[in-house]
């Protein structure tokens, strides 16, 4: 019987409501326009690099922000039982997602009632050997409550070191052993953000800088640091804005390094050397949590209907879009090419992969349309809203696979296609391990539980919710654990990280 949700929204559509917002892009300054030979032999290297290097490593949040990779034999089907290569406690708790080096995972995760206990792990990718774990002392501090980020930034590693960023403002340079190299205290240099529900922007990289967005309801700014040195690269204002949790993502578009970012109600693309603004689009709404993802020039975004929001649905939907960049002159300036009608996302970021679009909603649809033209192709209940971002794979003979893992550990695998195609749905835990892990994650916050005397006041529609059962809250907002944070996957391993637990799957070498 085919799915009631599928049948009703599965009619292809085209909404274009681009010329409602085309107005509202700006261009502040004339970007560099190499010629087209420069641009495609630069475009045609960074390509063979980026897939050489693919399948052994994934280096930062949604693998540089496509979350698309390569491998000889990815994983297909698994069971609590079967498949699972390994899998490690994790101490303290953490929402952030591994990233992979050279055959060894980084991760991290906070602990103590102001999360002012902070830490790097790092394990082997093939046995799940501990390496080691290092301790980053807050300079500030942040509540530690479930409804808080917690360890949410994903690190950034590269050939010489991973930088980690927490809460506390805390951003830190390791080498591969674990010995510091430096430390930014950014909150206490820039100031503590206005943000109740905390930090949880991930930063980006390029080869000599990390890149971070602090969006907030007061002075907001991205910033480049020094990978060398832990110096300021440069610092560029974004005004007084809104609490955003999205992350930066650094791209390469007609021969110019950008930075690019969907946040707070807009889109910007930054000159990643100087962090000088190149254009601007506004007028979006709810693309608050979700991060962009650049694929071919193109910006594809994902919005959701925030918690007392008084966006409109229609606003929504026209905010999950699909921008063309041109080739950043002023004669061809970005343009806004579809909007989808009705596919949203939630915490999910959206995947481009095969030719399509893949969104997922909070209320566990798969929302499927075409790259080029914004139509809808399907629409299907997968169980869960996935928290962490789907993965796109291709294999050695040109097979294509995505990952949707869902937030209570359900792993959809479909290949791309016009029509929902699934090969296979996998389950990471079963019922009494399931038990366990509240159990651990209740113990967790009754240790780390301020006493009311010193917790925070809430404001804002936090205040709303501080009178009801935690009870309540978890079951209002799907906040019980086990719950899935974050994916990678490297060398045909898929990882997968819960708040307290970091899953390998996998054939064993």
């Amino acid at each position: 019987m085919r799915d009631s949700l599928q049948t009703d929204l599965e009619t292809p559509k085209t909404v274009n409501h681009w010329s409602r917002f085309i107005d509202r892009i700006h261009v502040p300054r004339h970007p560099y326009a190499p010629s087209p030979l420069r641009r495609v032999f630069c475009l045609t290297f960074l390509a063979i690099l980026a897939n050489s290097a693919v399948a052994d490593n994934w280096p930062s949040f949604r693998n540089g922000g496509t979350s698309v990779v390569e491998s000889e034999a990815p994983p297909i089907r698994w069971s609590p039982d079967h498949g699972i290569a390994w899998q490690v406690a994790i101490p303290g708790y953490g929402q952030s997602s591994p990233v992979v080096w050279n055959g060894t995972v980084y991760l991290t995760s906070s602990d103590g009632p102001w999360q002012t206990r902070q830490f790097v792990h790092s394990y082997e990718l093939e046995s799940g050997k501990h390496c080691w774990s290092r301790e980053v002392s807050g300079s500030t501090k942040f509540e530690n409550y479930f409804r808080n980020s917690r360890a949410a930034p994903t690190c950034v590693v590269d050939e010489h070191c991973i930088v980690s960023f927490f809460a506390t403002g805390d951003v830190t340079a390791m080498d591969h052993q674990g010995e510091v190299l430096w430390t930014v205290a950014l909150f206490d240099r820039f100031g503590m953000p206005v943000n109740e529900r905390g930090t949880a922007s991930s930063p980006c990289q390029t080869d000599d800088h990390v890149i971070l967005v602090i969006d907030h309801s007061g002075p907001s700014y991205i910033v480049a640091i020094n990978k060398s040195d832990g110096s300021i690269a440069w610092k560029t204002e974004r005004g007084h804005r809104v609490p955003s949790w999205s992350s930066p993502v650094a791209t390469t578009v007609a021969n110019h390094d950008l930075i690019v970012i969907s946040s707070a109600d807009t889109i910007e693309a930054y000159d990643a050397n100087n962090g000088a603004m190149l254009w601007q689009r506004s007028g979006l709404a709810g693309n608050h949590i979700p991060s962009a993802t650049v694929v071919d020039g193109s910006v594809y975004t994902g919005s959701t209907q925030m918690f007392h929001s008084s966006a409109s649905e229609e606003a929504i939907a026209g905010s999950n879009c699909k921008i063309d960049m041109g080739d950043l002159s002023e004669s061809n300036a970005p343009t806004v090419v579809w909007s989808a009608e009705r596919a949203n996302s939630y915490y999910s970021s959206p995947l481009v992969f095969g030719g399509y679009v893949y969104y997922v909603n909070k209320s566990g649809v798969l929302y499927c349309v075409d790259a080029e033209t914004g139509e809808r192709c399907f629409a299907k209940r997968i169980g869960n809203p996935c928290w962490a971002s789907a993965i796109g794979v291709t294999d050695d003979a040109g097979n294509q696979l995505i990952y949707f893992v869902t937030k209570n550990g359900f792993t959809v695998v479909l290949r791309p296609a016009p029509e929902y195609d699934q090969i296979a749905r996998n389950q990471l835990w079963d019922a009494e391990a399931m038990v366990q892990a509240r159990e651990e994650a209740k113990k967790s916050r009754e240790s780390n539980r301020l006493p009311a005397e010193e917790a925070p006041e809430k404001t804002g529609p936090e205040k709303m919710l501080a009178g009801m059962p935690e009870k309540a809250l978890h079951q209002l907002f799907s906040y019980d654990d086990p719950a899935v944070y974050g994916v990678a996957f490297a060398q045909d391993r898929l990882l997968i990280r819960t708040g307290q637990r970091l899953y390998c799957i996998g054939t064993k070498q």
